[in-house]
């Protein structure tokens, strides 16, 4: 049998079988490639999708509900500065960098003053027990010397006397002087130079403002009296607050605050005026101290900034940069939180010497801002302490003798 007859039969025995679409296979297999390519495709898109809008929802409007913590709530912190061996000076105007008076300064009744800076009374001399005139120094730097209201030294029923000004003598407004006096309150009205005398019954010693009108008048023990100026109403206070630690008020209505030594312990006492009872008693917390340290006791006129806080002096333990604790002895200044009695803010007088400072060196006289407490010092005179970073500053050159109040704002 030749090729050519084999062919043909082959063809003629095919020609009844039906031939295999291979293009509907490859079609089909086209589309099967496709939608897996789609549905990986639209798997990363939905992942891409999901990696942006997860970390978007968390800031919206329902946030997930968070964690319960079962930590405790952490104490609190008290920052502690150290004044500086030498202590830069820093001018404020018009508080003078030396604090004397001139001997030929002019009277208050010739030439009234608007608004005082600060009041300041020499000190007598341990010879000369003299009553010293007190002299106001007016926002031009000027010092005026107070020449009306008979002023005379006060004393305690020992017969010790003192001189009758006090840190918080001039008023909120800074146009007005409040004086304690046997048996009596004197105010003098700076931009009229006049003085009103209140009857006060007591041995008084001690005064703070409540307001632009109002005055507390006590000894150093608690209970004052109150006197109102616009009404002349003299009262005896309900609340058992004393005007010699107390911090006053320069709002009517205002609380205040004063601490406290209760069975040992540092006790902060906030008033409101009218009440028998503290609207809170709370110990100072000083649990934000490092070890060693501890402030064992506050005293003298606490300040008030206004905004919940007071600054007032005290004394206690404090270690060096060394690690040496001294145990007692050690002035600082402090502030601490009227609202919790958290001790916020400490600053040592002391350096690695020790304490070398004299017995109630220190006073807090004013807050200049809300981060500025001014503070009379036995070495420097007046510094100017920055509660952010503890910085330290002197407003005068030297130390002086005498009394004094201080309202530069």
């Amino acid at each position: 049998m030749t090729t050519d007859r084999l062919t043909e039969l082959l063809e003629e025995t095919a020609a009844d079988v039906p031939a295999p679409s291979f293009a509907a296979s490859a079609w089909a297999r086209s589309r099967r490639v496709r939608r897996t390519r789609q549905v990986v495709a639209s798997a990363v898109v939905v992942v891409a999708v999901a990696a942006v809008v997860i970390p978007l929802n968390i800031g919206r409007s329902q946030p997930p509900p968070p964690a319960l913590s079962t930590e405790s709530p952490q104490p609190p912190v008290t920052r502690i500065s150290t004044i500086p061996p030498v202590v830069s000076w820093r001018g404020m105007d018009p508080f003078p960098a030396i604090v004397r008076v001139p001997a030929d300064a002019r009277p208050l009744t010739g030439h009234p003053v608007e608004q005082a800076v600060a009041v300041f009374q020499e000190q007598a001399g341990e010879s000369d027990r003299a009553m010293r005139p007190l002299h106001v120094l007016d926002t031009r730097g000027e010092w005026i010397r107070v020449d009306v209201g008979d002023l005379v030294r006060t004393h305690d029923a020992g017969g010790n006397e003192a001189d009758p000004l006090r840190v918080a003598s001039l008023s909120p407004d800074r146009r007005r002087v409040a004086v304690a006096q046997p048996q009596a309150l004197v105010v003098v009205d700076l931009p009229t130079a006049k003085a009103s005398r209140y009857p006060v019954p007591g041995l008084n010693e001690q005064v703070m403002w409540w307001g632009p009108d109002t005055v507390l008048v006590g000894a150093d023990g608690p209970g004052v009296t109150r006197v109102d100026l616009a009404t002349g109403e003299i009262s005896r206070e309900p609340a058992a607050v004393s005007a010699w630690n107390s911090a006053g008020s320069s709002v009517l209505g205002g609380e205040l605050a004063e601490i406290v030594e209760i069975d040992g312990r540092s006790v902060l006492r906030v008033w409101e005026m009218g009440s028998a009872k503290p609207v809170r008693e709370l110990p100072v917390d000083q649990s934000g101290m490092p070890p060693g340290w501890a402030v064992d006791e506050f005293y003298g006129q606490a300040i008030s900034d206004g905004n919940g806080r007071i600054a007032v002096a005290g004394w206690g333990s404090w270690a060096d940069a060394m690690g040496r604790s001294f145990q007692g002895g050690a002035q600082m200044l402090t502030v601490v939180d009227t609202r919790t009695g958290a001790l916020s803010e400490v600053l040592v007088m002391e350096d690695s010497a020790g304490p070398r400072r004299s017995k109630s060196c220190c006073a807090a006289l004013s807050w200049y801002d809300s981060e500025t407490v001014l503070a009379r010092t036995d070495h420097e005179g007046v510094i100017a302490w920055r509660l952010r970073g503890g910085g330290v500053t002197s407003l005068v050159t030297a130390p002086f003798d005498g009394r004094l109040a201080l309202r530069m704002q």
